[in-house]
């Protein structure tokens, strides 16, 4: 029994830390307000030519999008050429390599939100298993798990603050199979939508949304063995 409560004690470790990861990406990329904020500070609708108006319209169907709720990225929005008061009727604002790649992309975010979703329950299971064999062991996963976790995490987000583009080149070569991600801003409205600085200011607010629960928790379960060890000790 006691391998069994190791081997189970080292999946909840694992497993928590990862569905923490995994819905703090969601939370990030989910985030209207985030995108509307975005869209502001790098100038989206003069960049893009999209009209104005349009524009928070653009946003709400690229999440509907990702979240799987809209079919295609075939998303339309009426264009101000020059200025505002020329505006064209709506058109399809992204060419087909822009298209195919968001349909990469939102595979694979919802192949991660269907691993978070099994990685809940068996979590669950583990948790249960020890609640009622070791309760202990429940304390000595998260501990061990979050730690191990937010080091990695900070390695991670260290080399997108120190070397961005590398690194975020490492990270579609490693995802994607192709080189649809590669854009060119003459022609991919995509790479106005979302620039560099959108994935920079996105990859720093995952970091939070991800370190924040696992860093409580680090703490939380830290003092509890803590105080644990010194009863042990005094006894």
């Amino acid at each position: 029994m006691n391998k069994t409560i190791k081997i189970v004690t080292v999946l909840l470790g694992i497993l928590f830390p990862v569905i923490i990861f995994i819905s703090g990406i969601e939370a990030a990329v989910f985030d209207k307000a985030f995108y509307m904020d975005q869209m502001e500070k790098n100038q989206v609708t003069d960049n893009t030519g999209i009209y104005p108006p349009d524009m928070e319209l653009v946003v709400d169907e690229i999440i509907s999008y990702l979240k799987g709720d809209r079919k295609d990225f075939d998303i339309q929005a009426r264009l101000a050429i020059g200025s505002a008061k020329n505006v064209v009727d709506s058109v399809s604002i992204f060419n087909d390599k822009e298209i195919t790649h968001m349909d990469d992309v939102r595979d694979l975010l919802l192949f991660f939100l269907g691993l978070r979703d099994a990685a809940l329950i068996l979590a669950l299971i583990a948790f249960l298993v020890l609640l009622k064999y070791d309760r202990q062991a429940i304390i000595k996963a998260l501990f061990y798990g979050s730690a191990t976790f937010m080091v990695i995490l900070l390695i991670v987000g260290a080399s997108f603050i120190f070397n961005f583009n590398n690194t975020f080149i490492l990270f579609h070569q490693l995802f994607f199979s192709n080189d649809l991600w590669i854009m060119d801003p003459s022609t991919d409205r995509l790479i106005w939508i979302v620039p560099e600085p959108f994935f920079f200011a996105m990859i720093g607010r995952m970091v939070i949304y991800i370190l924040m629960p696992l860093g409580l928790t680090t703490l939380g379960m830290g003092l509890v063995l803590k105080k644990k060890n010194i009863k042990i000790n005094n006894e």
